[in-house]
C-alpha cells in the first residue's frame, strides 16, 4: 500500500509548462509515491517529454483552445469535458493538490480553478496555493476563506496583492515585526489558513502562530525555486496525513492544526538547503534543475541530521 504520497499538480499552460514540472518532480524527489500534473491541453506534450515519471493529464482547456460550437456555454463545456475528468482523478485517494504553478490567468482556466478549489474543500481535501492561484484568490478570498487544510505561499508581489484585498495595510517600513504583523492580520483574516510569506526569512503564519525559517539558503535566487518549494511542501502535507492516520508508530503527539505549519516550515528548510546545495556546486550558474539534484542531500542533512 503506497503511504509515502500521492501528489496532485493543477497548473499549466501553453506559455508556462516548467512551473507545474518543477512542483511535481520535486515531490518525486522528496520522497511522494506518485505524482500527477493536471494541464491546459497543449502543454502536455511538453511536460511529458521532460519525464517519464510523472503522470500529465491534458484535461484543461485555455479559452482560445475551447471548441467553437461550445463558446456559448462555456459552463455545460467545463462541466461535461472538464470538470468529469478532473473530479475522477481528485477522487483517486489523492493525499494533497497544488494549485496554481503556470496556470496563467485565462479567464476559463481561472474559473475551472475556482470550481476545483470548491470541489477540494467538500472532499476535505489540502490544498497548497501558489503563483496564479494566489491571484485567483486575490481576485476572491473568500474562495478560501476558513479552510484550515489551505496554505498559501506567496513572494513579496504576491503577499501584497492578497493584503490590499483584504485591507491589510502592508508598510513601507520594512521590519521583520511588521511582516509577521501582517502576515498574522492576513492569516486570520482568511479565517485560519497557513500563509507561507516568503522572503529573506520565510514566515509562516498561522492565526496567532507564528514560525521563522532563517537557515541560510543559495546566494542566488533562480526560477522555479518557489515551485520546487510547493512540491516538497506537498510531500510532508502528505506524510502529515500518514501521521495522522498512524500509519507507522511513533510515540510523540502532534496537532493535526499544526502539521500545516511545521510541513510549512519544513518545505522551507530543505528548500534552502537544496539551493545552497546546488550553489556551491555551480555558483552563479545554477539552474532550478541542479536544485533539484540536491533535494535528495538536502533530505540527508535536514531529516537524517548529516551535517547542517
Amino acid at each position: 500500500m503506497q503511504i509515502a504520497g500521492r501528489i496532485v499538480v493543477f497548473g499549466g499552460c501553453e506559455d508556462y509548462t516548467g512551473a507545474p514540472y518543477f512542483s511535481a518532480h520535486s515531490a518525486l524527489l522528496f520522497g511522494a509515491d506518485l505524482s500527477h500534473i493536471i494541464c491546459e491541453k497543449n502543454a502536455a506534450t511538453v511536460i511529458k517529454s521532460y519525464t517519464p515519471n510523472l503522470m500529465v493529464h491534458p484535461y484543461l482547456y485555455e479559452e482560445d483552445n475551447v471548441p467553437e460550437k461550445y463558446q456559448n456555454r462555456i459552463d455545460e463545456f467545463l462541466e461535461t469535458k472538464v470538470l468529469e475528468k478532473v473530479r475522477a482523478l481528485l477522487g483517486r485517494n489523492i493525499h494533497v493538490v497544488v494549485v496554481g504553478p503556470g496556470l496563467g490567468r485565462d479567464e476559463i482556466m481561472l474559473r475551472t480553478l475556482e470550481k476545483v478549489i470548491n470541489f477540494l474543500r467538500e472532499k476535505d481535501i489540502p490544498i497548497i496555493i501558489d503563483a496564479d492561484g494566489l491571484f485567483l484568490i486575490s481576485q476572491k478570498p473568500d474562495l478560501i476563506k476558513g479552510y484550515s487544510k489551505a496554505i498559501l505561499t506567496p513572494n513579496v508581489v504576491e503577499f501584497k496583492r492578497i493584503a490590499k484585498a483584504l485591507d491589510v495595510e502592508v508598510s513601507n517600513e520594512i521590519t521583520e515585526e511588521n511582516q509577521i504583523q501582517e502576515a498574522i492580520q492576513v492569516s486570520s483574516k482568511l479565517g485560519g489558513v497557513t500563509v507561507l510569506r516568503k522572503g529573506t526569512n520565510d514566515l509562516i503564519v498561522k492565526n496567532l502562530t507564528v514560525l521563522k525559517s532563517s537557515i541560510t539558503g543559495s546566494n542566488r535566487r533562480v526560477g522555479g525555486q518557489g515551485d520546487s518549494l510547493t512540491g516538497v511542501l506537498a510531500t510532508l502535507i502528505a506524510w502529515g496525513k500518514a501521521y495522522e492516520q498512524r500509519l507507522w508508530n511513533h510515540n510523540n503527539d502532534i496537532s493535526p492544526n499544526d502539521i500545516p505549519l511545521l510541513a510549512a516550515f519544513g518545505g522551507s528548510i530543505i528548500t534552502r538547503v537544496a539551493a545552497k546545495e546546488a550553489f556551491k556546486e555551480k555558483g552563479r550558474s545554477m539552474q532550478a534543475t541542479d536544485l533539484h539534484a540536491k533535494i535528495g542531500n538536502a533530505y540527508k542533512i535536514v531529516i537524517e541530521d548529516e551535517r547542517l
